[in-house]
């Protein structure tokens, strides 16, 4: 019996896992590369907006849970990306809003 505790409570700790959904990381990306070099090298971004000639390109990274109480995403560990491209090439990237720069859809939530 005095096994028993320290046996459940490391099987409860063993079965507790976080699993990174998808990794962002722009070590290999530069101003003034191409739109397609990047997508290359980042994969499909999971949202995109334009207006002229200017684009966004927005990624996220987050987190799954799984474990003995189940599956679940960690909103703590989302976290927001965004490339701006101007005439098909990165002028800037990073967390979202990093830049201060407003994106289009930001800037329809600011008026309402």
């Amino acid at each position: 019996m005095k096994f028993l505790l320290p046996f459940l409570s490391a099987l409860l700790l063993a079965g507790c896992v976080v699993i990174p959904s998808k990794q962002v990381t722009f070590n290999d990306i530069q101003v003034g590369m191409e739109r397609a070099e990047a997508i290359k090298i980042l994969g499909k971004p999971n949202r995109v907006s334009a207006k002229g000639n200017v684009e966004h390109l927005y990624y996220n990274e987050s987190a799954l849970y799984i474990g003995v109480f189940g599956v679940g995403k960690i909103r703590d560990r989302d976290r927001k990306f965004e490339m701006r491209l101007v005439d098909g090439k990165i002028v800037s990237f990073g967390e979202l809003g990093e830049h201060g720069e407003v994106s289009e859809s930001e800037e329809g939530e600011q008026d309402n």
